[in-house]
């Protein structure tokens, strides 16, 4: 067979309970889950929250109307500018996917999950409505393609305790805000914990292509999907149209939110800086330097080549979970097209963001000196680089901890991709930084 043929045909592993749930649910449809209507979903939402604390009052959300009037038309859900994405994203999932009966469950569970951290969001500034007063403060904010050491740099920046990065647990269910040195009762580390092992089994290749913990540091993509625009949805599913309306809609609103939430995780657990990552910055560089002021973003670069036949595996190992079928060549062909047009973004954004905003680091230079890259960042955002700090940084890189560096078997080929093709689009788009 071809390699081309390869690339239509080979399919990821998939847990054999999981397989086997799908089948039987395929011959007995009462075993199946739908993806809900949008009441239904909201309902489900809130009834996951949990009582709230108080009557909720207010005026429904513009355009409710059209879904009814279930509950979710109270103000519980907070800025209705979520429902377009939400709308899309369930179109995508019911008419592009190609969703298995465990993937469908996974969907529904996924935005419910998602419309329940809303309801809690709102019931934390409820609370302290003054928390939208207090601005999030400094931030160091990792971005640039996936594989390109956002991770490793992001780890590494975790260590110091001035600043303060999100967590997995923290992502997964941003409130109530987390209280300082209450984690190990928390019973959202445990849910974590949980669905962490769920995963392993059901996609075990997918924490060795993105190591990723309850307890580590998260890519903050995760929060952009408690208002439907994430390119995290994109990368699990295969909804093309949902990518394109997250490519074109305005982002401002969701940064808007997204800062919400930061302020509501910093509620209890106030440092000198945040230390945040998310390769899907790269898209909206614009929009995040407006929504963080006080931010400096440091953007990886490393060859195209080297990255995308690694970030192709994981969407295919991730669409396997949910999916009938997966098309390697079509994930091929899209991602590339995503992330090139990812890097003409950032390119044009730059053009209007003053110099000091963004410090640029080499791949090749972050593994060849991590601590040296790291105080030359501490140096450009004007802080002082401790010798705690490098001790710190130096016991991580020598002891189990370093992550985001491994290699695997995975290529451009396998995804029906040529890699002198692959680098010529991402050298017209301009991304040339990696040498």
């Amino acid at each position: 067979m071809t390699r081309a043929g390869m690339a239509r045909t080979r399919r990821p592993y998939t847990w054999p309970p999981l397989r086997a749930y799908n089948v039987l649910a395929d011959r007995v449809p009462r075993l199946a889950r739908s993806l809900g209507t949008l009441p239904e979903l909201h309902a489900e939402a809130l009834a996951a929250a949990g009582p709230a604390p108080g009557p909720a009052t207010g005026p429904a959300p513009a355009g409710s109307e059209a879904f009814g009037s279930g509950a979710f038309g109270s103000e519980a859900f907070g800025d209705p500018s979520y429902l377009a994405g939400l709308e899309v994203f369930r179109a995508a999932l019911s008419e592009e996917a190609d969703l298995s009966p465990a993937g469908r469950f996974f969907a529904r569970g996924a935005i419910v999950s998602a419309l329940t951290n809303r309801v809690l969001v709102q019931r934390e500034l409820a609370e302290d409505p003054g928390l939208l007063r207090r601005p999030v403060g400094p931030a160091m904010v990792v971005l640039g393609l996936p594989r390109s050491g956002t991770t490793l740099l992001q780890h590494l920046l975790s260590l110091d305790p001035a600043n303060r990065s999100l967590r997995q647990w923290e992502a997964n269910r941003p409130a109530p805000a987390p209280v300082v040195g209450a984690e190990s009762s928390d019973p959202r580390v445990q849910a974590a914990e949980r669905a962490t092992r769920v995963l392993d089994r059901i996609a075990p290749a997918a924490r060795t292509l993105h190591p990723t913990g309850p307890r580590m540091p998260c890519e903050c993509v995760t929060l952009f999907a408690n208002s439907f625009a994430s390119l995290e949805f994109s990368a699990i599913y295969q909804v093309p149209s949902y990518t394109s309306w997250c490519l074109d809609t305005d982002m401002r609103p969701h940064y808007a939110y997204y800062v919400t939430q930061l302020q509501v995780l910093g509620r209890h657990d106030r440092r000198d800086r945040w230390a945040l990552k998310s390769p899907a910055h790269l898209f909206w560089m614009d929009e995040l330097a407006h929504a963080l002021p006080e931010a400096t973003l440091v953007q990886l670069h490393r060859d195209p080549t080297q990255v995308l036949g690694s970030y192709c595996s994981l969407a295919a190992v991730l669409a396997a979970t949910n999916a009938r079928h997966v098309d390697r060549a079509a994930i091929g062909g899209f991602w590339v097209r995503t992330w090139v047009e990812g890097v003409r973004r950032a390119r044009r954004a730059r053009l209007t963001l003053p110099a000091d905003r963004v410090h640029d680091v080499r791949y090749a230079d972050l593994v060849a000196d991590p601590v040296g890259c790291v105080a030359r960042i501490y140096d450009a955002c004007g802080i002082p680089f401790s010798g705690r700090f490098e001790t710190a940084i130096r016991s991580y890189l020598d002891g189990e901890g370093r992550h985001g560096t491994g290699r695997h078997g995975y290529s451009l080929e396998d995804f029906g991709l040529d890699p002198r093709d692959v680098l010529a689009q991402f050298e017209e788009a301009g991304h040339v930084l990696w040498q």
